[in-house]
């Protein structure tokens, strides 16, 4: 499992963005005035949140698999269809699928994008 350790991470309180401030650091007054809503994005950063991740030729799941995709495996969302999303692979997949390949996944195994504060 990877470790990511944040200084300061966004919490989303009743609706307001908020910041906490880690455990070995505290937060300075002119930090808390600087709260700001997290940045709108394209979609072309997005990565697969589960190994084993199936590749569909279209939205749904009877259709055909064109191979399997793992965590961290780096997508780009070109649409969506109800709770599918179009991708395509933004490098050589550790499922073997070539750069480039596209098809659908589940949004539920999908790290949707985020750029930041």
């Amino acid at each position: 499992m990877r470790r990511i350790s944040l200084a300061l991470s966004a919490v989303l309180i009743g609706g307001t963005a908020a910041l906490a401030a880690a455990p070995a650091q505290a937060a300075t007054p002119a930090a808390a005035h600087r709260v700001t809503a997290a940045k709108a994005c394209n979609a072309d950063n997005a990565a697969i949140y589960t190994d084993g991740t199936r590749l569909r030729t279209k939205a749904g799941k009877t259709s055909a698999v064109k191979g399997q995709l793992y965590f961290g495996d780096p997508i780009r969302i070109l649409s969506k269809k109800g709770s599918w999303d179009y991708v395509e692979l933004k490098a050589k997949s550790r499922g073997g699928l070539p750069k480039g390949a596209r098809g659908y996944v589940a949004h539920a195994n999908i790290i949707p994008p985020f750029c930041g504060m």
